[in-house]
């Protein structure tokens, strides 16, 4: 059984294995990593699974506008804390990622 259990959703496939890369190296063989490139596939992923360790959520990804894809997760999954990953670092979209739940923000820097 994994140690944690975590989802990486983002759009970009060299960012997913990057992460994947780093997670599996500072959490170590135990770690579990699903990938969901689309908004779509993040809902089928928590539909299989409802209670992930952790999210890991690109803010822009198909299917998401604006913070959809966070507010989407923290109404219908409020147990799972969600990361925020993205190329936007400008302080006011730190904030609102925030204030729509999340748990952290990552800069894609």
């Amino acid at each position: 059984m994994a140690v944690y259990e975590i989802l990486i959703a983002d759009d970009h496939p060299l960012f997913r294995s990057a992460l994947q890369q780093a997670l599996t190296q500072g959490l170590g063989p135990g770690v579990r990593l699903v990938e969901a490139a689309s908004i779509a596939e993040l809902e089928s992923r928590l539909a299989e699974k409802p209670d992930w360790d952790l999210v890991l959520l690109d803010l822009n990804m198909p299917g998401a506008y604006g913070f959809s894809g966070l507010v989407l997760l923290r109404g219908q999954y409020p147990q799972i804390p969600v990361v925020m990953i993205s190329a936007q670092e400008e302080s006011a979209i730190v904030l609102r990622s925030k204030e729509f739940g999340a748990s952290g923000f990552i800069p894609k820097s």
